[in-house]
């Protein structure tokens, strides 16, 4: 070590100037590694946010498919701002959705400076912007700020510490929900409810950590709470239980408790999402793709990688969704409609509820016309707050069920009260208003209704570019409207041909970027592999193994084997000399002489 020129603070010196160089061009490389992301995607958007001072503020960005899925999966999104881990120490937001496989699906990613309110009003701004205009029914949000308190817990006294989080919430809190109620006005904010647990777990101390009561009741009041009224005469039960009717943590989740609680959600689309952990999840994704204190440029490049593996696995879930044949259990005509409507995921949880609709019966009819009271089978065995009958309204002439807990318009699928009411109506399908498109197999088709027709012989389902998938639906449309009548087909026509004629001049050159260019070069690459590769596909032919008698084995041919998986001959050893490589019989012990095994041994010596 005396030998080596340098030491380690030298060394630390001398990265650090690497560093800087290199975020000098940071800059430089990140635009064209942007502008070459929107060469091989037409649809990827990007937006620089810059302040006063012309630094930058927030740099976002998005791809086509991600511009996509909102328009079909943004009605339920989540974000995060925790992630960290790059050169600058910038914060890294994520919007996350959820596909119709109950999948997390990346919207959009933004690098931002800092997390104050009027970054936060921009940033909202941008991506509904990018996002095409559209705004969003639910986000929830989390409150990243709480672990730098945790972080110095050890330092900090009870109250203090306290205190402190409770500030660092509430500016955090603040500064994001300013700008969401301005931005978007008609979104319902929502609080990740793991944080609340958090903060429970951390203020309540040896009460929550050695109780298991407490914490099973409160996760219970948690979970599985439908109506506002079970919520709130259940929280009174457990603060009086357990004496926390003084205790201030308690009090202030109970004061925002329309900010995290679940009945108070009942009417709100939230895709059946609690809490921000689909964006924290991936968050720890990213961390596998993106290096530790990576650039800009790099960081934007890394992220590409774990966008094509959410792609990739997106893709998987479709085909499989296809191709697999959903069990039924149950027996129910609905349980069979739904298997062919629903994604394997949804209709997994479509049979969750009729499992559960087997615990309840249709009592009585009300006075009221079509509506039904169920009431659950074992209601003297629930807890004492516990709600244990439901009224369901249906209402004619189009079988819209409404149920007190508000489970479809939570989650758009049909509680098990409601699947007990249609079982009692002897329904067959599930009602079409029940049918929420997002949680279909159909959910990402591109073709209107109208078109739906031309689906199994369309090449638009092969195709490789935009411009011909918007050329060829259109195409279509216009088809559809000319057939009407006459008048319609000779004004169709005549604009038909006046573009022939203008599209004669502007087809002359080719960018090679369009379906038949595309599909000529792959033919033509495919011929030349052929024909280089001839011999070599001649001289790989295996000879035909003949079948051998009895029962086929499960074992491999011995070609066909490995090494390791080849057994060696068992050595012999030899009986009198323990010899190795014969027998007994040609023991040197013998004198040379081979034994036999004739009648007559004496004709051998005698010979």
């Amino acid at each position: 070590m005396e030998n080596v020129p340098f030491n380690k603070r030298s060394l630390n010196y001398l990265c650090k100037r690497m560093n800087w160089e290199i975020a000098e061009d940071d800059i430089r490389k990140t635009v064209e590694l942007l502008s070459e992301l929107k060469k091989k995607d037409p649809m990827f958007a990007d937006s620089v946010l810059v302040d006063s001072d012309s630094k930058i503020q927030a740099l976002m960005w998005t791809n086509g498919r991600s511009r996509y899925q909102y328009s079909t999966f943004g009605d339920a999104i989540t974000f995060d701002t925790t992630y960290r881990t790059n050169q600058y120490d910038m914060p890294f937001g994520l919007f996350v959705g959820v596909n119709h496989h109950f999948q997390s699906i990346i919207l959009g990613g933004v690098l931002m400076r800092n997390e104050k309110e009027e970054t936060f009003d921009r940033v909202f701004k941008e991506f509904v912007s990018l996002m095409g205009g559209k705004a969003t029914l639910t986000i929830l949000t989390c409150t990243p700020l709480f672990m730098i308190a945790k972080s110095h817990s050890r330092l900090l006294s009870t109250l203090f510490l306290y205190r402190l989080t409770l500030i660092l919430e509430t500016d955090q809190c603040r500064s994001m929900e300013l700008p969401i109620a301005n931005v978007l006005p008609g979104t319902k904010h929502r609080w990740c409810k793991w944080h609340v647990l958090r903060r429970a777990k951390e203020t309540l101390g040896p009460a929550y950590t050695m109780n298991k009561e407490l914490r099973d009741e409160l996760h219970k009041i948690l979970e599985y709470m439908p109506t506002v009224k079970e919520f709130e005469a259940a929280w009174q039960t457990l603060v009086q239980k357990y004496n926390l009717q003084e205790h201030p943590m308690m009090n202030q989740l109970y004061e925002l408790r329309k900010k995290w609680a679940k009945p108070y959600f009942a009417g709100v689309f939230c895709a059946r999402m609690t809490s921000t952990q689909r964006s924290e999840s991936t968050n720890h994704m990213l961390k596998n793709f993106v290096p530790p204190g990576a650039s800009m440029h790099m960081f934007i490049k890394h992220y590409q990688k774990l966008q094509f593996d959410r792609d990739a696995e997106e893709n998987f879930a479709e085909k499989k969704s296809r191709l697999v044949s959903p069990v039924l259990k149950s027996g129910l005509p609905l349980e069979r409609h739904a298997g062919k409507v629903y994604t394997p995921a949804l209709f997994k949880l479509f049979q969750e509820a009729c499992f559960k609709s087997a615990s309840y019966y249709v009592e009585n009819i009300l006075a009221v016309n079509d509506t039904y009271c169920v009431t659950h089978l074992y209601a003297d065995q629930r807890e004492a707050w516990s709600k244990t009958s439901y009224n369901v309204k249906v209402q004619q002439p189009d079988n819209y069920l409404q149920c007190e807990c508000g489970m479809y318009e939570h989650m758009g699928l049909l509680c098990c009260h409601a699947i007990r009411v249609m079982a009692q109506l002897r329904f067959t399908k599930i009602p079409e208003r029940h049918i929420m498109r997002r949680w279909t197999k159909e959910a990402c088709e591109d073709l209107p209704e109208y078109l739906k027709i031309y689906k199994g012989r369309s090449p638009i389902l092969g195709s490789t570019t935009f411009r011909h998938t918007a050329l060829y639906t259109t195409a279509l449309d216009i088809v559809r409207m000319g057939d009407s009548n006459p008048e319609a087909f000779e004004f169709a026509m005549s604009k038909l041909s006046d573009a022939m004629v203008g599209l004669k001049e502007k087809a002359n050159g080719s960018d090679d970027k369009g379906l038949e260019d595309i599909l000529d070069k792959e033919k033509i690459d495919m011929q030349q592999n052929i024909n280089g590769k001839t011999v070599l596909k001649n001289s790989m032919i295996v000879e035909s193994r003949k079948r051998d008698r009895g029962r086929p084995t499960n074992a491999r041919c011995r070609p066909c084997r490995p090494g390791y998986e080849v057994s060696q001959p068992r050595t012999k050893f030899c009986k009198k000399c323990r010899g190795k490589g014969h027998n007994s019989a040609k023991s040197p012990a013998n004198g040379g002489q081979t034994r036999s095994r004739g009648r007559n041994p004496g004709a051998v010596s005698a010979a």
